[in-house]
This record gives structure tokens, sequence and C-alpha cells, in this order.
């Protein structure tokens, strides 16, 4: 067919698939695949929802400004100690992927990287949480910990009905 709409939408069907990730550095990595009962819409916008995310991080305060290179501010306090942090946008593509880089206020100098992606399951959305670029594989495992209770967390909180 010729006509550019149909040609279009069969291009985005095809790239909808091909969202990939490269290779996995397992000691300063992690990836962790979930599938919840709740659409690709839903969980996207989870992760963009200032309300959703004090809850699901536990953060007192956030703000969002979900476009590449835009924000987001976070103050968060564990263990008595400041983990405040900033996130910038690298990608935004709704209902399918975020990336972002993260820099906490106390690491001036480091940051890791967080990729999401959101794919249709017969039953729900599977995420993919991707986060890299740890010092070792310590940190890399106390942050995973606490990604997936905040996953656990989200699993409350969308898909009810």
């Amino acid at each position: 067919s010729h006509d550019p709409w149909v040609q279009a939408k069969a291009i985005s069907q095809v790239s909808k698939c091909n969202i990939t990730m490269g290779t996995l550095h397992k000691d300063t990595a992690y990836e962790i695949s979930k599938v919840f009962l709740a659409t690709e819409e839903e969980l996207f916008n989870a992760f963009i929802s200032e309300p959703l995310l004090k809850k699901i991080w536990g953060v007192s305060s956030i703000t969002i400004d979900a476009r590449p290179n835009g924000q987001a501010r976070a103050k968060l306090a564990f263990a008595n100690e400041n983990w405040d942090f900033t996130i910038i946008y690298k990608e935004v593509v709704p209902n399918e992927k975020l990336s972002w880089i993260v820099h906490f206020d106390r690491f001036p100098s480091k940051e890791t990287w967080v990729t999401l992606l959101f794919k249709k399951t017969t039953n729900g959305t599977e995420l993919i949480f991707r986060q890299e670029n740890f010092e070792n594989s310590q940190e890399r495992d106390d942050n995973r910990q606490a990604n997936e209770m905040a996953l656990e967390t989200l699993e409350g909180l969308v898909g009810k009905q």
C-alpha cells in the first residue's frame, strides 16, 4: 500500500517489537523482569507520576519533567542519611521505553543509567528494569534489593479496577 499512514503504522509496529538493550555487564549492572496486571500505559504513567513515585520510591518529595533532557528531582532520607537525587531523562517513548541517568547529591561524580522497557503480554505488561554503571557488585546488589521492593509496591498500585 502507498498510504503513508498505513506505512507509518506498520513501521511503528515493527519498531515496537525491536526495542532492545545492549549487553548486560553482570558485575556492574542488573536487570529485573516482572509482569504486571496492568496496561503498558498504566505502567509507563506510574513512572512519570509524582504521587505514585513518592509511594514507589519512598521519597518525601519529587518533581518530574519527563521529556528528553528534562529532569526529576527527589528528596530521600534513608537511615538518617541524605540520598537526594536528580534524574536526567534521555529517552521518553510513551508506553514503550523510558531511560534516564541518576545522580545522587552525596556522590557528585557518579552516575547510574536506568532503562525501562514496557512490553504487552497476554495477561498484562512485562516491565524490564535495567540499572547499570555501578562501581561494584555490593553497590549493585543493594540497589537491586531496593528496586525489587519498589516494584512490589508498584504492583499494589497499578492494574486495580
